[in-house]
């Protein structure tokens, strides 16, 4: 902390300070072009684990946008009554709920699209070809598929720390699109800081914890497979996320598959009930579930997307929970504005069954080089355990930069190159070393 304290200290002095940015924007897009060398490495080429969430992110401020629209259509005297601008909240916030449930699922990109390339991104890097089954042009079950139980039962046996990525990289698709907005909505004036998206993904990472530790995880087993095909290659990689991900956690050295053979085809049942685990790992989950409850403190949530101490101060606060292939990472960001200085600065805690480490990140983002110009970097130290019995941790770190180039009011291109060591970072498939190069374009929309 005493390192936080002083960088957060040396931003507010240092320089010459800008003023306070009291634009405020419609629309952000990051839509990132090329990300090598993932569009190598992956077997399928595209798009990235940071493609997938800026493409989604980006349809789901659209989205909003035009729920907020449609809310000032229905509602236009919202500024100058009461009553209408209480309507108007009402109505663009029950709007934007059932958007975040119910249109997530839509076959495009977004929130279960999302969390199913997070999937394939991390199968992809540990060398398995998948398919999204939550796409336009493939079929629309919220699946991931194309992977045989040999294939998985190699991946066990050989890259154990992959597999168990694959399992939960779904799940950090919500957690990191939430980083992503809460940040953002600290960092900028919106119209609208979609408040429903955030409640949902904090619920979802929830609800599927509490799914995975309740006995519906034992019935889907049974009631499941009499719906999946024959073939083990067209069904659902993982079955069910977590218990898969606890399952062969827990038990490192059992054969992939050590399963129950599926009813009336090929392979194994890949779903894994929660009474199929053994006591510790059931304890284990249980405890997670708890924890996941951290991604709940949020202020922006809560309709307080930043707390404005002055006209040149303003901060927020969030804390979040993620599981990981040593188990898992909890972690309190602060991301502050002071004078146009927009800093971010994160603690994490990495936790494996016995070791323990500690992580730091800061950030300055689109920090003014010229007119033109504007520059971010993002540090990150860490201390983590390489493996989820492992009994000490190991030391780590990334650097991520990048350099935006204006075209005009709107619209601006960017290069970004990002390099990191061994270990887990949120947003990166690759668990070893890796260095990597993005090219992409963005719009940002200022409200008239």
């Amino acid at each position: 902390m005493k390192h936080l304290s002083a960088f957060v200290f040396l931003c507010l002095l240092s320089g010459h300070l800008q003023a306070q940015d009291s634009t405020s924007y419609r629309v952000r897009l990051d839509v990132p072009v090329f990300d090598y060398p993932q569009v190598q490495d992956l077997p399928y080429r595209y798009p990235s684990m940071e493609q997938a969430l800026s493409y989604s992110k980006g349809a789901y401020d659209l989205a909003f946008w035009g729920i907020q629209g449609l809310g000032e259509k229905l509602f236009p005297q919202a500024d100058n009554k009461n009553s209408s601008l209480w309507g108007k909240r009402v109505f663009t916030y029950g709007l934007g709920l059932a958007f975040a449930k119910y249109g997530s699922e839509l076959p495009i990109p977004l929130g279960v699209w999302g969390h199913e390339e997070f999937h394939r991104s991390a199968l992809g890097v540990g060398g398995l070809h998948s398919e999204n089954g939550n796409w336009l042009f493939s079929r629309w079950d919220g699946t991931v598929y194309g992977v045989s139980d040999g294939q998985l039962a190699d991946l066990k046996e050989n890259n154990l720390s992959a597999l168990l990525y694959s399992y939960i990289s779904g799940v950090q698709y919500e957690v990191a699109l939430n980083e992503v907005l809460s940040t953002e909505n600290t960092f900028y004036n919106r119209t609208q800081y979609q408040e429903p998206l955030l409640a949902y993904n904090a619920l979802y990472v929830y609800n599927y914890f509490r799914f995975s530790t309740s006995a519906a995880s034992d019935s889907v087993k049974v009631i499941a497979p009499p719906h999946e095909s024959a073939d083990d290659s067209e069904r659902d990689f993982a079955g069910a996320d977590l218990t898969a991900w606890a399952y062969d956690m827990f038990q490192p050295e059992l054969p992939y598959d050590n399963r129950t053979p599926f009813p009336d085809g090929e392979g194994v049942n890949r779903r894994v009930g929660f009474s199929d685990l053994p006591e510790n790992a059931q304890d284990y989950l249980e405890q997670q579930k708890r924890l996941s409850l951290l991604n709940f403190i949020n202020p922006g949530i809560f309709f307080m997307p930043r707390f404005r101490v002055s006209e040149n101060f303003a901060f927020s606060f969030f804390t979040q929970y993620v599981p990981t292939a040593f188990g898992n990472a909890v972690s309190l960001h602060v991301p502050l504005v002071y004078r146009g200085y927009r800093v971010s600065a994160a603690v994490f805690r990495y936790a494996g069954y016995q070791a323990e480490g500690m992580g730091l990140k800061l950030g300055m983002e689109r920090y003014s080089i010229s007119d033109k110009l504007q520059a971010s970097v993002w540090l990150q130290g860490w201390s983590q355990p390489q493996e989820f019995f492992a009994d000490k941790t190991k030391a780590g770190g990334s650097l991520r930069f990048r350099v935006d180039y204006r075209l005009n009011a709107n619209w601006s291109t960017y290069v970004q190159a990002r390099g990191k060591t061994q270990g887990w970072e949120m947003g990166s498939p690759y668990l070893q070393s890796n260095v990597s190069a993005l090219v992409g374009v963005a719009l940002a929309l200022q409200n008239k």
